[in-house]
C-alpha cells in the first residue's frame, strides 16, 4: 500500500511538473504578476470576502503590477485589464463574446440565459429581445417607475413617522431601493405585480445568499472538488435551499404570465407587447426555438440584473449625494426648476432636461461600478500590450479599477459630475468610461436602467434630504460578489422635505 501511494504521488507530481513547464504556463507567467505556489496558484493571496478581494484585484495590484497583469486561480490563469485601449480591444471583439467555464456556477440559477449564452445562442435571442427595450416602448415603463417610487417614499416616509409626526432618522436605506427595483423589474419587464415593497420578499433574501456563497466558492478548495461533496456540506445545502426558492419564485412569474398570453393571444398586437416575458412567449406560440427552460432561464437573468444592479447603483448614487451635499442641492435646484413645487410623476421629456442628476448617475457609476468585472474566453491566441495571451486563458476586465484610472480621470477618488459635462467628453476615449459594458455585448436594458434610475433619484430628492454621517460609520466600503453592494449596508439619515408630502399617500 505505501509503494502504491507512494507511485501515486510520483506520478502525480511529475503531471504537476508537465503542467508547470508547459509553454501555456510559460507564456502566462511572462506576464507581470503576484508570486504563486503549487497548486493553489494565487488563490490563497486573494481574501475570500468581497470587500477585501476588490481592493486587493482592482486597487492594489494594479498600482504594482500594472493594467495587465496575470492571476492564478488554482489551475485557471485570468488576465486581468484596466485600461481603455485593452477594454476596447476585448469588449468590441466578435470573436471573444464568450464568458467561458468561470461563468459555469451561474448555470444552476441562470441557465444559458442572455448573460451566460454562447455564440450563435446569445446573438439568436439578443435579435428577440432587443425590440422589447426600444426607445418607443420604454415610454410605456414610466407609469411603472413612477407609481413604485412613490410607494418608495411613502415606505420611507412611513419609518419616519412616529405618532404622527415626521422626525429626521437614520435608515438603511439599500433594502428599501432592492424592493423597489425588483417590484419595477416584476411588473415592467415580467408584467406581474409582487408587491415586495409591501411585503418581505424571501426571493431577495435567497438571492442575497446564493451570490455570496459563489462568491465564496470561487476562492475556495470547493472549486478543486465534485460539486456533490460540496452539496453535502452545510454552505452546500443553503446553496440547493436558495436556489429552490428563486427558481419557484420565477416560475410563479412565468406561469401567471403564460397563463395571460394564451387567454389574450388572438387579441395581442405587436403594440401591446410591453414586457419582454411577453415578447417571448409570443414568440413561442408563434414557433420560434424557445423551450419552457429557455423562456425561464431569461426570466432569471432579467430578474436579476434587472433589480441587484439597479439597486447597487442607486444605493451608491445617494451615497455619493449623502456625501456630497453641495452637489444634492444642485441637483434639487434643477429638480426645482423642472418640476417646481408639484409633486407630479416624472416624464420621458423631463429625463431628458435633468442633466446635472445625470452627471451625477455617471458619476456614481463611475466611482461605484454596478458591475465591478467582466471576463471573456480567450478562444485563440492573441497579443495584449506586447504580452502573448494563449487561448484557454480567461481575460478579467476590471471596471472598477479602470473608472478610477488616474490617466484618464485626474483625481480619481473625488466625485466631480462635471467629468461627465459636454465639454469634458471630447477627447475622452470611448472605453474609459464602461458601466453597461461596451460593445456587441452591452448591457441590453441600460437605457431602461438609466430612465428607471431619473426617475426614482428625482422622487427621492423632491421629497428627502440624505446624509451619511461619515464620522459615525466612516467612509462606505464597496463589496464585489455579483455586482458592487455597500459591504456593511447603507445608514443614511434622512430629512423630509415636509412641504413636498403633501398628496403623496
Amino acid at each position: 500500500m505505501f509503494l502504491v501511494v507512494c507511485l501515486a504521488a510520483a506520478v502525480i507530481f511529475l503531471l504537476y511538473l508537465r503542467w508547470e513547464y508547459s509553454t501555456y504556463v510559460k507564456t502566462i507567467d511572462l506576464i507581470p504578476g503576484p508570486p504563486k505556489v503549487p497548486v493553489m496558484g494565487n488563490a490563497l493571496l486573494i481574501p475570500r470576502n468581497p470587500h477585501g478581494s476588490l481592493e486587493i484585484l482592482q486597487e492594489k495590484w494594479p498600482k504594482i503590477y500594472g493594467r495587465i497583469y496575470r492571476v492564478w486561480v488554482a489551475f485557471q490563469a485570468f488576465i486581468d485589464i484596466s485600461s481603455p485601449s485593452l477594454m476596447e480591444e476585448i469588449m468590441s471583439s466578435q470573436k471573444f463574446i464568450n464568458k467561458g467555464e468561470v461563468y459555469d456556477p451561474l448555470l444552476p440559477w441562470l441557465g444559458e440565459g442572455l448573460l451566460t449564452a454562447k455564440g450563435n445562442k446569445w446573438r439568436k435571442r439578443r435579435r428577440l429581445l432587443t425590440p422589447a427595450f426600444h426607445f418607443q416602448i420604454l415610454d410605456n415603463f414610466f407609469d411603472t417607475f413612477n407609481k413604485n417610487a412613490d410607494i418608495l417614499c411613502q415606505q420611507l416616509h412611513r419609518s419616519l413617522s412616529k405618532e404622527g409626526e415626521l422626525n429626521e432618522r437614520e435608515i438603511e436605506v439599500f433594502p428599501f431601493l432592492k424592493r423597489c427595483t425588483l417590484d419595477i423589474i416584476c411588473e415592467a419587464a415580467m408584467g406581474i405585480q409582487v408587491n415586495a415593497q409591501l411585503e418581505d420578499s424571501e426571493y431577495l433574501n435567497a438571492v442575497q445568499k446564493f451570490s455570496l456563497l459563489l462568491f465564496e466558492n470561487f476562492f475556495s478548495v470547493w472549486r478543486l472538488v465534485p460539486r456533490w461533496i460540496f452539496f453535502l456540506t452545510t454552505k452546500g445545502k443553503e446553496y440547493k435551499k436558495s436556489l429552490k426558492v428563486i427558481h419557484d419564485f420565477t416560475s410563479k412569474v412565468l406561469s401567471n404570465s403564460n397563463n395571460f398570453i394564451v387567454e389574450h393571444f388572438s387579441m395581442i398586437s405587436f403594440a401591446d407587447r410591453r414586457a419582454f416575458l411577453d415578447l417571448m412567449l409570443i414568440a413561442a406560440k408563434e414557433g420560434a426555438d424557445l423551450t419552457d427552460t429557455d423562456i425561464r432561464n431569461e426570466v432569471d437573468t432579467f430578474m436579476f440584473e434587472g433589480h441587484d444592479t439597479t439597486a447597487s447603483a442607486a444605493v451608491w448614487f445617494l451615497y455619493c449625494m449623502g456625501t456630497h451635499p453641495e452637489h444634492q442641492e444642485r441637483v434639487r435646484e434643477e429638480l426645482s426648476h423642472v418640476f417646481g413645487d408639484s409633486n407630479r410623476p416624472c416624464t420621458l421629456e423631463d429625463t431628458t432636461k435633468l442633466k446635472y442628476l445625470e452627471c451625477c448617475i455617471k458619476e456614481s457609476l463611475r466611482l461605484y461600478p454596478s458591475v465591478p468585472n467582466i471576463k471573456r474566453y480567450i478562444s485563440e491566441d492573441i497579443v495584449l500590450n506586447g504580452y502573448k495571451v494563449p487561448a484557454g486563458s480567461t481575460i478579467s476586465m476590471h471596471i472598477y479599477s479602470l473608472h478610477r484610472n488616474e490617466e484618464v480621470f485626474p483625481d480619481p477618488l473625488v466625485f466631480k459630475p462635471e467629468r461627465f459635462e459636454n465639454q469634458q467628453l471630447v477627447g475622452r476615449h470611448p472605453f474609459s468610461f464602461v458601466p453597461f459594458s461596451a460593445g456587441p455585448r452591452n448591457c441590453i436594458g441600460q437605457r431602461f436602467a438609466l430612465f428607471e434610475e431619473k426617475v426614482i433619484m428625482s422622487t427621492l430628492l423632491r421629497r428627502f434630504r440624505f446624509t451619511y454621517d461619515t464620522d459615525k460609520h466612516g467612509p462606505a466600503k464597496p463589496s464585489a460578489d455579483l455586482v458592487l453592494k455597500p459591504h456593511h449596508g447603507m445608514p443614511m439619515i434622512l430629512s423630509p422635505l415636509v412641504d413636498n408630502f403633501l398628496g403623496s399617500e
